[in-house]
C-alpha cells in the first residue's frame, strides 16, 4: 500500500470516529431532550364549598380555559374527615374506617393517624417531589406545641379549630430546610385566614425554586371557607360565613369596599337563597327523617343572609387562587397542573333541610372538580360526563407524577389523567358510591359539623347509595322506605319514586359497592360497573 493510501485509509478511520462519536452525543443529547420534565402539581381543596358558588368565581372559573371540567364528580360521604381520609388514601370510608369527624366515634384524626404513611403526600415525596400543605387537614389534628409533621410532607402550615372562624388562630410554621428540628407556631395577627395561606403558598413556590430547582413540586392550599362559622355567640357582630371584612357591605363594616359586599361582580342585594333549585320543595314523598313543615319566613331570611355571606367568602378564595398562580413562572406554568375541588358540598334550604351536608343529594355530594392542564399540553376546553369520585384523586397524582402502575391502580379509584388529557378511556365506571354513617348524638368534643343540629336541622340516618348518569338510589338504616330518582327528568331529587322497578338491580349494586374491597369481596373497581338491565 502506498503512503498515500495509508494516510487517506487513516484519515478515513479518524472520521468515522468522529462521526461515531457526533452521533451517539446527538442521540444522547436527543434522549435528554426527549425526556419530559415532570410536573408540578397544585391542588386547592376547600371545604364545604357547594357547586352554585362556582359562578361567583372568575379566577377558579377561568381554570376551565385550557382545562377539564368534570360535570359528574362525586364525593364518597358529604362529611369533612371521611371525605379528605378518603382523597388521601384512595379508599373508600368503609375501607378507610374514617366514619366521622371524632375520635370517639370512629373518625377524626385518631382514626385516619394510621393511615399517615401511605398518602399520595409519602409517594409523591418518594418520586422526588418537594411537597407542602398549608390550611385544613383531618379534624381533631393536634396542631398545638409539640405538632407532628406528618410522612410526606417538606412544609407544614397548619391550623386547627381555631381556623373556622378566619380571624383568631394559631399556624404552624414547618419548613424542612429552616426549621428541621423545631415546631414553630404562628399566632393570627388579624389577617383573614384564606388571605394569609395565599401569602404563604407564593412563599412556598419561591422556595421550591430555591431549595429544589431542579424537583417539581406537590402544593396543596386547603382554606377552611366557606366552611360555616361554628362559634356564633348571642350578640356576636361577627356573620355566621365569616367573609374577609373587605367583602362584606360597606354600610355594616367600614372596611367594605362595595355597598353591599363583594359578590364576584352580582350586586349582593340581588341574590337569593330561595333560587335554589328544590329550595322549600314539599317533602311529603321523602323519607320520615327529610319530611318537615314548611321553612318559616323568619328563617328564609337568616338562610338568604346566610347565602350571600358565602358568596362572599369565596371572593377571598378567588383572589388566593389568582395571587397563587400569578406567580407562576411561563416555565412553570408550562409545566403545572392545577386541581380545584371541595371536600363536600352544603345546603341551605333544599329539602327543607337548613345548614348542614351528609346527604346523598346532589348539593351535598356532586361538587365542582376543574383541572388546569400544562400549557405546554393543552388540547381546548374540554368538560367530560364521566362518574368521577374524590376516591380517584390519589392515582391522578401519582399518575401526573409518574408513578408505578402497580401502586397507583392498587387502591380503590382509578387515574383521571386520562380523562383530563382528552383521551379516550375503554370501560370507565358508570356507578359512583355514596356511604355514610350518623354521628353519635354525644359530642364530647369539637365538631364543626354539629353546629346545624343546634339549631334543629335534621341529620340522615346511616345510609348507602348508588349514583349513576341517570339514577340516584338510597337506603337507609332501620328505615324500610328507600329513595329512588330518575336524575334525567328530576335532576334536583324533588320526586321520590321508591316503586320503581329499576331499584331491585340498585339494590344488589350497592351490596356490592358498599363491601367492595374486602376481604373476599368484589374489587372497588369492579364494583363500580353495573350490569345493564
Amino acid at each position: 500500500m502506498s503512503m498515500r493510501a495509508k494516510i487517506l485509509r487513516a484519515w478515513a478511520m479518524v472520521l468515522a470516529v468522529v462521526l461515531a462519536l457526533t452521533t451517539a452525543g446527538q442521540a444522547n443529547a436527543a434522549s435528554v431532550v426527549a425526556k419530559p420534565e415532570r410536573p408540578n402539581i397544585i391542588f386547592f381543596l376547600v371545604d364545604d364549598m357547594s357547586a352554585e358558588l362556582l359562578q361567583y368565581m372568575d379566577a377558579v372559573k377561568g381554570l376551565a380555559k385550557g382545562g377539564t371540567t368534570f360535570g359528574s364528580y362525586y364525593v364518597a360521604d358529604s362529611l369533612c374527615c371521611p371525605s379528605r381520609a378518603t382523597m388521601f388514601t384512595g379508599q373508600f370510608p368503609h375501607n378507610t374506617g374514617v366514619r366521622t369527624n371524632e375520635g370517639y366515634d370512629r373518625g377524626g384524626y385518631r382514626a385516619f393517624a394510621p393511615h399517615e404513611g401511605r398518602t399520595y403526600a409519602t409517594a409523591l415525596h418518594q418520586a422526588g417531589y418537594r411537597t407542602g400543605y398549608l390550611g385544613k387537614y383531618v379534624n381533631e389534628y393536634p396542631a398545638g406545641e409539640g405538632y407532628k409533621v406528618p410522612a410526606g410532607w417538606d412544609e407544614w402550615h397548619v391550623a386547627g379549630a381555631g381556623g373556622y372562624n378566619e380571624y383568631r388562630y394559631q399556624l404552624t410554621r414547618y419548613i424542612k430546610e429552616q426549621t428541621p428540628g423545631a415546631r414553630p407556631h404562628d399566632p393570627s395577627d388579624g389577617t383573614y385566614l384564606v388571605d394569609e395561606l395565599g401569602k404563604r403558598a407564593v412563599g412556598f413556590i419561591e422556595r421550591s425554586r430555591r431549595y429544589a430547582p431542579d424537583e417539581p413540586f406537590f402544593l396543596q392550599v386547603s382554606p377552611f371557607s366557606p366552611h360555616a362559622r361554628v362559634d356564633v355567640k348571642p350578640g356576636d357582630k361577627e356573620p355566621r360565613f365569616p367573609p374577609a371584612r373587605r367583602d362584606r357591605p360597606k354600610n355594616k363594616w367600614p372596611a367594605g369596599e362595595f355597598p353591599h359586599g363583594d359578590c364576584g361582580g352580582v350586586d349582593c342585594a340581588d341574590i337569593d337563597v330561595t333560587t335554589l333549585p328544590a329550595f322549600n320543595e314539599d317533602t311529603a314523598d321523602k323519607p320520615s327523617w327529610v319530611r318537615r313543615e314548611p321553612i318559616e319566613p323568619k328563617l328564609i331570611k337568616e338562610l338568604r343572609t346566610d347565602f350571600r355571606n358565602r358568596v362572599r367568602m369565596v371572593q377571598s378564595i378567588d383572589d388566593m387562587v389568582e395571587r397563587v398562580l400569578s406567580t407562576l413562572t411561563e416555565r412553570e406554568r408550562r409545566n403545572t397542573y392545577v386541581v380545584f375541588t371541595s371536600d363536600n358540598g352544603f345546603h341551605l334550604g333544599q329539602h327543607r333541610l337548613l345548614r348542614n351536608k351528609s346527604t346523598a343529594y346532589d348539593h351535598d355530594v356532586r361538587v365542582p372538580l376543574l383541572v388546569k392542564r400544562p400549557a405546554a399540553g393543552r388540547q381546548g376546553d374540554l368538560v367530560t360526563g364521566a362518574i368521577a369520585q374524590n376516591v380517584d384523586l390519589f392515582a391522578t397524582f401519582l399518575d401526573m407524577a409518574g408513578i408505578d402502575p402497580a401502586l397507583r391502580d392498587s387502591r380503590d379509584g382509578r387515574s383521571l389523567l386520562p380523562l383530563i388529557q382528552g383521551r379516550p378511556v375503554r370501560d370507565w365506571r358508570n356507578a359512583a358510591l355514596i356511604e355514610h354513617v350518623k354521628p353519635e348524638p354525644a359530642t364530647p368534643g369539637f365538631d364543626p359539623d354539629a353546629d346545624s343540629r343546634k339549631v334543629g336541622n335534621a341529620t340522615p340516618p346511616t345510609y348507602g347509595a348508588v349514583r349513576t348518569a341517570g339514577e340516584l338510589y338510597v337506603e337507609y338504616e332501620g328505615d324500610p322506605k328507600p329513595e329512588y330518582y330518575n336524575t334525567v327528568t328530576d335532576p334536583h331529587q324533588e320526586s321520590n319514586d321508591p316503586r320503581n322497578p329499576r331499584t331491585a338491580g340498585l339494590v344488589q349494586a350497592l351490596d356490592d359497592l358498599e363491601s367492595c374491597g374486602k376481604p373476599g369481596r368484589t374489587n372497588c373497581w369492579d364494583a363500580a360497573h353495573l350490569r345493564e338491565p
